[in-house]
């Protein structure tokens, strides 16, 4: 049972011992560990996307790059247009250069541009394609082989609007005999038609389904909030008939606040509906799908610096620098090896009364939709959000993180904070202490993001562990026994060591924020 007035407490005391603890010298790794990583991958649902490498192709190596053709319905001709056999799969193509070491984690989604003759033939287009060859089954399967060769888990395919009726039939028949077992359904299948022939036929194919959202939440020039979901709503409605339900596009600046929102709202309507199965997409916010249970629609990619001027980009953008942030998208992955996402339906969801508002004035090149550009932004969210575990305690001494947290069903817990967006500030992250109530959850535990410091508080207090730790982005554990507290049935430690920990095998220059797994043995 969760007690309010001990976790407090505890919390008291930690703030009050914080400043006078010592922290050795550099963490270094200890002989004979095994990693604390499954070297099998992940066979969660997750998927890197092309669509926002497309968008980034137009005006590579210009002089000069006017950012309002970006826009709109010309950005998304330009983007279109871009895909292409050579760029896709080339010598020095997207699936050759990005995210080599989780491909097996991720099949690669061709988005908008693939197919001829409309948004739902699902006929690869002979001439973007021209490699490949004889029946369209022939060159899907041909399409995909070439995807698993190179390292990823397979190809998944992007489509709009399908036919509907007996004519949805073909198109499942025909990805399922070239192996293609993912479809981004991206509006369309009002009636879930495509569920239906899927289930009789017995396809190995995942569906994904979406509500269409504007890229910001509710009166964004207020709160800007997405609002609750009863149970007759149409969102509610598709979670309960899909596969996957991706919560849509958003703004790259004010991505976070409008994903959690839309996270908790659903989440909140579907906890303890057992018989709702479907696993929410978060798209590119990592961090969140690794600690909330969700899966990911991965966009980032490392391309930069490759247009004139200001390096324009209306996917990622801002101080956050979310391309230079590669690290975060291994280490989420890695660490759903340990623990799987989980149904949408499953256990118990709550969050804070408190509200975090963040906001942001957008400038022309920074959001593709106009209306909101000269226009400050505001978009909130709880402050804390926690899945199957009681909400963590946070303290700071101004401004809150965002922090949320979810016990897995193999007891596994995951506890992450991640930063605020001002207009004059941009991405900054608050300093906090928090605490979590793990009860009696074995473990082993993945901690995300900045703490000043963290204490996983246990039913029970387990003298003689040693305590493990591992960057999700490595494969070698360290023993920081010596670097944390044991104080009865809580376990302390500070965010030098997270961070050290959580940041150790990092890529140079990379910005992301720390992501370990912790274990007691």
């Amino acid at each position: 049972m969760f007690d309010r007035r001990k976790v407090l407490k505890a919390l008291a005391a930690t703030s009050a011992a914080v400043a006078t603890r010592t922290t050795p010298g550099a963490l270094a790794p200890s002989a004979g560990l095994k990693s604390l990583v499954p070297s099998q991958a992940s066979r969660a649902p997750n998927y890197w996307c092309t669509w926002a490498v497309q968008n980034y192709t137009y005006g590579q190596g210009l002089s000069a790059l006017d950012t309002a053709v970006l826009e709109g319905d010309s950005g998304s001709k330009f983007a279109h247009d871009a895909m292409s056999e050579e760029v896709l799969l080339g010598q020095n193509g997207w699936a050759s250069a990005f995210h080599a070491r989780v491909r097996d984690d991720l099949y690669l989604l061709l988005d908008d541009g693939w197919e001829t003759g409309g948004t739902a033939t699902f006929e690869l287009d002979p001439v973007k394609f021209p490699s490949f060859k004889g029946s369209n089954r022939d060159r899907l399967y041909a399409l995909n082989h070439e995807i698993e060769r190179l390292g990823w888990r397979g190809a998944a395919l992007w489509c709009r609007n399908t036919p509907g009726g007996a004519a949805d039939m073909p198109l499942e028949n025909q990805c399922s005999k070239a192996g293609i077992s993912y479809w981004k359904i991206d509006i369309g299948d009002p009636a879930f038609n495509l569920v239906r022939l899927r289930n009789d036929a017995r396809f190995a194919l995942t569906l994904e389904h979406v509500h269409g959202e504007s890229p910001v939440n509710g009166d964004w020039k207020r709160d800007g909030r997405f609002g609750p979901q009863p149970w007759q709503s149409r969102r509610i409605e598709i979670l309960q008939h899909t596969d996957v339900y991706r919560t849509y596009d958003v703004t790259s600046i004010l991505s976070l606040p409008t994903t959690l929102d839309r996270v908790s709202e659903l989440l909140r309507t579907a906890a303890g509906h057992t018989e709702m199965r479907s696993l929410l997409n978060v798209e590119d916010e990592v961090y969140v799908a690794a600690v909330l249970g969700c899966t990911m629609g991965v966009m980032r990619h490392p391309q930069h610096r490759l247009r004139p001027g200001s390096d324009v980009d209306l996917f990622f953008n801002g101080s956050r620098k979310a391309k230079q942030r590669m690290d975060e998208v291994v280490r989420a992955l890695r660490w759903q090896r340990i623990a799987a996402p989980f149904a949408s339906g499953i256990g118990s969801f709550e969050t804070s009364d408190e509200i975090l508002t963040d906001g942001w004035t957008f400038a022309q090149g920074e959001t593709w939709e106009r209306d909101l550009v000269g226009s400050t932004v505001w978009q909130g969210a709880p402050a804390v959000l926690a899945r199957n575990i009681a909400l963590p305690q946070v303290k700071a001494k101004s401004e809150k993180p965002f922090v949320f947290a979810a016990r897995f069903p193999n007891g596994a817990v995951a506890v992450g904070t991640q930063e605020r967006t001002r207009p004059k500030d941009g991405w900054f992250m608050p300093h906090c202490e928090v605490i979590v109530d793990a009860g009696d959850a074995p473990g082993p535990f993945g901690i995300f993001g900045d703490f000043d410091g963290l204490t996983l508080s246990f039913a029970k207090a387990a003298p003689g562990k040693r305590v493990l730790a591992q960057d999700l982005a490595g494969d070698e554990p360290i023993d920081i026994t010596t670097r944390v507290e044991f104080k009865g049935a809580s376990l302390y430690m500070s965010g030098r060591t997270l961070r050290e920990a959580g940041l150790r095998n990092g890529t140079p220059g990379d910005l992301s924020s720390p992501g370990a797994v912790v274990a007691l043995v």
